[in-house]
């Protein structure tokens, strides 16, 4: 009777020291943000790079490169990630997935470009998997003085009338930088979208038709097709960071 005893009182000791089985572990929760660049006047037509489009004026467009920098995001005092890089052309859509629970940000505030502590850090002593290390910044970065490039869209213009064959006879390059430029975000009363059991997204629309054609700032790519946030181009530079941040929006 005592060895009966003593026998299932061991088998329940053994069973409660048991290792859980690691398939039975739970899953790691993820929070992923997207952004999808469109070009339309109602804003449903996602734009693919290098396709030629048309402008409001008639111009014969193709974007070529669209990147940005995101930073500082968080929801109060609860913070998400210290940088987010978006390339559309290397990445896609895909503008950052971490670790998180998304509970956590109903809402999400943050920076559009480099806050400017960031900024003017040693480019080569951020960890190497972070979006400002300058092994992943590259051209993104511009130097000790300037910093990184906030915003970065290029691509090719037609502006003179012919046949209706695409002949560009310009370029558009619009590189903004400098702590002048950058500028703060606040997306409120986020849908966050369930992509898998232990996945959830919230999705960004960049509205490049929007950029160009905003009503009260339009950008005419036959004279205003250039800046690199230099001297003399303060007012280009001013007209294109605020129409990306209006351009920016969450679906």
């Amino acid at each position: 009777m005592r060895l009966s005893i003593w026998f299932v009182s061991a088998l329940l000791f053994l069973l409660s020291c048991k290792k859980k089985d690691p398939d039975t572990q739970p899953l790691d929760n993820f929070i992923k943000l997207t952004v999808q660049p469109t070009y339309s006047s109602d804003g449903q037509q996602n734009i693919q790079l290098d396709t030629v489009y048309t402008t409001s004026e008639g111009y014969k467009v193709k974007f070529t490169d669209i990147k940005f920098y995101l930073t500082k995001l968080k929801n109060g005092s609860v913070n998400l990630l210290e940088s987010a890089y978006f390339d559309y052309r290397e990445t896609g859509l895909l503008l950052a997935k971490v670790k998180g629970d998304y509970m956590q940000f109903p809402n999400l505030q943050g920076y559009i470009g480099v806050d400017s502590l960031l900024n003017h850090s040693d480019p080569s002593e951020f960890p190497n998997d972070s979006p400002l290390n300058i092994s992943n910044a590259g051209s993104m970065h511009w130097g000790w003085n300037t910093g990184y490039i906030f915003i970065n869209l290029e691509g090719k213009v037609d502006t003179i009338p012919n046949d209706g064959i695409a002949n560009f006879d310009h370029n558009f390059s619009f590189h903004i930088g400098t702590d002048s430029y950058r500028r703060d975000f606040d997306f409120t009363n986020i849908n966050w979208q369930t992509a898998s059991a232990n996945e959830k997204v919230f999705s960004l629309k960049l509205d490049l038709w929007t950029f160009l054609h905003n009503p009260s700032n339009p950008i005419d790519l036959k004279t205003q097709f250039l800046t690199h946030t230099g001297s003399g181009q303060q007012a280009l530079t001013e007209k294109v960071t605020t129409n990306f941040k209006q351009s920016l929006i969450s679906y």
